[in-house]
């Protein structure tokens, strides 16, 4: 039999699935969510409705007040009249305003018709037959590790079978046909839940609702905040009310919202057993932990190939094919991370607030069934499509045009071998890096190199040796000093931002007043500056063997090394000099994002808005600083090695200016921060390669800096640093 008649043909199923029988669970999970459907909506209505009746009967039966009232008294009365009724207005108006606003465009989704991929249609439709689902409309392809199933066009699909697939390519590129098919079975196993699948949607759409009430923030939000800090005392009076009537009916429905939320995820992970039980049918128990693993594994390797497409998007490249690109880093996970993933599964607990059990519980379950499941076939799950390296390249492309809003015609895109050959060069980066300093290396305490003086290489090996273990000490206690530093800095923004502190101490603050937070931080700052001092001995011997080894390289003729050396010495040079800067940054980023995260308890927008843009101002002034510290240096990875200031992705001014801070940090931390740890590994790999030849006791005698050959470039074209921030 042809490939294309096995994967097309039924007869690879070597059995047919009895539908699940409902659990206990799942049946009182649907009756508690039908009674949840009818109470929530109708709490949200009476609670409208009660404000409603008692602004009407306020307007009805007050007015007498005026009867007894005179002169300026009356002023009084018509602010304790009208008050009432305009903060009532402007809570019911808070209440259904989400009516009024329109939803955020998602971006087009990537369709495959089955003229395209009659493998893959053929695959699904039998699986469909085999469970007793129905067949999907459209199935659709995405960058997600992961597969949905769901209502093609929402509420618009809710009454048919017209339903949706959306399979994760990097799912196909990293699984076996065996585990496709019991993922996709999965799916089709919510499909064929029917009214399950009904009532999830419905209390999902509920408690989207009541979210968008309670934290979606809009000019209305702003409108009311000016109004409440009028300058006239009755108006702001009357607009005070009004903006405590709204905190109170937020956290009403913020109330209704948990309880559906804790229903709903009940139901969920119900939902998500009996889908598992399609899925060990057809794939079988064993193939069903497999496939646990081996979806946690794909999503670290996701993770991993998002930052490699996040650095070389930096130099205006992106991956022609992502999904290659998961599978082969997957392929580079090491074996401690494997067996962080098989510990997870192993020891991962369920909480109420999670939508799915933990997988710990449902490999547990698959292998209570102990089944063989009807479908082997080990094939890779990329033979069921017609040409799948050009599918993935056009799911890539459409992925990062509208997923990610890239412009295409800015960017040109790498082969996977290529992409793979320059993270192999990362990756070595990294491991010269773990043979020189051992595991004593921080990016924090690099410092520009020095290549002038007189350093003896056995004499800086002798006092690196002797330091080292007193330097674990303090490497250890310094980490944990800059951990307390960070969250002592968030504490006193969040206290600056007039965020009361419920648990001070988790920010290592003794109270949540500027004082306190401001005095913890001195204390903080000046316990690392005394540490740092101690530090210097271990740090400065092993800057004088790496710069005695890097010297020894210069002073060789014709090494063909020289060039390279240069331009990774000027490159360390300037990026080094920026580490205060660059920890500046990661520092007010996370500030920021604690504001933002936790902007929907705090009513003072104002406030949180104020301190927010002095957060990121202080980000932009030392984005600022690390690009003029830059100048023009060249970029040592980059063909021509233009500087590497002009090939930074510069946020536009058009931004938000929180949107534009976020960007900044990104650059520093995502950009700067990773090839600054690189330039450091390659002159680790350079140093290496010929610290083993340095005779007993060399000493050298550096005069001058290291200095590029005569007529070589190595700090890229006099291009002026970009003027975008």
């Amino acid at each position: 039999m042809s490939k294309k008649s096995l994967l097309e043909s039924p007869e690879v199923f070597i059995g047919r699935i009895e539908p699940a029988r409902l659990s206990f669970f799942y049946q009182i999970g649907l009756g508690v969510v039908a009674l949840t459907l009818v109470l929530l909506p109708i709490l949200y209505l009476a609670l409208i409705a009660a404000v409603g009746w008692i602004v009407w009967w306020h307007l009805m039966n007050d007015a007498a007040l005026f009867s007894h009232l005179r002169g300026r008294a009356v002023i009084i009365g018509v602010v304790l009249y009208l008050g009432p009724a305009v903060a009532g207005l402007i809570f019911i108006l808070f209440l259904i305003k989400p009516l009024f606003s329109r939803p955020a465009k998602s971006a087009p989704p990537y369709t495959v018709p089955e003229t395209n991929e009659p493998g893959l249609f053929a695959l699904v439709r039998n699986i469909c037959q085999a469970i007793g689902a129905p067949m999907p409309k459209e199935i659709r392809l995405d960058m997600q590790v992961n597969a949905a199933a769901g209502f093609r066009r929402g509420w618009l699909s809710f009454f048919g079978n017209d339903l949706v697939l959306v399979i994760g390519l990097p799912l196909a590129a990293g699984m076996s046909m065996r585990q496709l098919a019991g993922v996709l079975a999965h799916e089709f196993g919510h499909f064929a839940q029917g009214a399950g699948m009904r009532f999830s949607f419905i209390i999902r759409s509920v408690n989207g609702w009541f979210a968008r009430v309670v934290y979606e923030r809009d000019h209305w939000d702003d409108k009311l905040q000016e109004w409440a800090a009028d300058e006239n005392m009755w108006v702001k009076l009357v607009f005070l009310m009004a903006k405590g009537g709204v905190w109170v009916g937020r956290r009403v429905l913020w109330c209704l919202m948990q309880v559906g939320h804790a229903i709903s995820c009940f139901m969920s992970r119900q939902m998500e057993f009996d889908a598992d039980s399609y899925e060990v049918k057809v794939a079988g128990s064993v193939e069903f932990e497999r496939t646990a693993e081996r979806l946690q594994l794909l999503s670290v390797a996701h993770g991993a190939a998002m930052n490699d497409a996040y650095q070389t998007f930096q130099a205006k490249e992106l991956p022609d094919d992502l999904p290659a690109l998961v599978v082969w880093r997957e392929s580079r996970l090491s074996g401690k991370v494997r067996q962080q993933v098989t510990e997870h599964l192993k020891e991962s607990k369920t909480s109420w607030s999670q939508t799915h059990p933990a997988d710990s519980d449902r490999i547990q379950a698959a292998l209570a069934l102990n089944t063989e499941g009807v479908y082997h076939l080990e094939n890779p799950a990329s033979e069921l499509f017609t040409d799948f390296t050009s599918l993935s390249r056009s799911v890539t492309r459409h992925f990062f045009e509208h997923q990610l809003a890239v412009s295409l015609d800015k960017v040109q895109f790498r082969t996977t071998d290529k992409m793979v050959e320059d993270r192999q060069s990362a990756d070595a980066s990294d491991q010269y890096i773990d043979a020189f300093y051992g595991k004593r290396f921080h990016f924090m305490r690099l410092s520009p190199l020095v290549l002038i003086g007189e350093i003896n290489h056995s004499e800086a090996l002798e006092q690196a040796e002797k330091n080292s273990s007193y330097y674990d000490v303090l490497l250890a206690q310094y980490a944990e000093l800059e951990d307390q530093l960070l969250n002592q800095t968030v504490g006193l923004d969040l206290i600056l931002a007039k965020y009361s502190l419920s648990a001070p101490k988790e920010f290592h603050l003794r109270d949540s007043t500027e004082l306190s937070a401001n005095a913890a931080l001195i204390q903080t700052q000046t316990t690392l500056a005394e540490l740092k001092s101690k530090m210097a001995p271990y740090e400065q011997a092993m800057n004088q063997r790496l710069s005695f080894c890097l010297r020894w390289i210069s002073n060789r003729g014709n090494d063909p090394r020289h060039i390279e050396l240069h331009r990774l010495f000027a490159a360390q040079q300037r990026l080094s000099a920026m580490i205060t800067d660059l920890v500046d940054v990661s520092r007010a980023i996370r500030s920021l994002d604690f504001l933002l995260q936790n902007s929907a308890n705090h009513q003072d927008r104002y406030t949180l808005e104020r301190q927010g843009r002095r957060i990121s101002e202080r980000i932009e002034a030392a984005s600022r600083r690390c690009i003029e510290v830059l100048g023009n240096v060249g970029h040592p990875y980059l063909e021509n090695h233009p500087p590497i200031a002009a090939v930074l992705r510069l946020p536009v001014r058009s931004d938000h200016e929180f949107t534009h801070a976020f960007h900044l940090s990104q650059i520093c931390t995502e950009a700067l921060i990773p090839l600054l740890v690189r330039v450091m590994g390659d002159l680790c790999g350079l140093a290496l390669s010929v610290e083993k030849d340095i005779p007993s006791n060399a000493t050298l005698s550096l005069s001058s800096p290291l200095v590029p050959s005569p007529g070589t470039s190595f700090s890229g074209t006099d291009i002026p640093p970009p003027s975008g921030l």
